[in-house]
């Protein structure tokens, strides 16, 4: 409630004016000070990087997406010059790939 400060009635919080008297209300409210601080200095960012966790992760996933690019290329290329047989080893070796690298 915003009390007016002409005819000091209680007005709703979403009113700008008065009802009664139609004053301008005018909010209670006030905005915390900015003090700086002069005592201290201010410190350089520095960046902390990916935990290994994640970074490991992250390598795994792009990783997988090259052999997923790798196979789509090697797939339009067949569909291309419709020659079959590159896709065949080509499914293979990313597979053992996949399998041995764990990902």
């Amino acid at each position: 409630m915003i009390i007016c400060t002409g005819c000091g009635r209680k007005n709703d919080d979403e009113t700008r004016y008065c009802e009664q008297c139609g004053k301008k209300l005018q909010s209670s409210y006030q905005s915390p000070t900015f003090e700086p601080r002069t005592d201290s200095r201010l410190t350089r960012f520095t960046h902390q990087g990916m935990p290994p966790d994640k970074w490991e992760s992250f390598r795994k996933l792009i990783e997988a997406w090259c052999y997923l690019l790798l196979l789509l290329l090697v797939g339009i290329g067949s569909l291309t010059y419709e020659v079959w047989w590159p896709l065949y080893p080509t499914v293979v070796g990313i597979g053992l790939l996949l399998y041995f690298r764990r990902i």
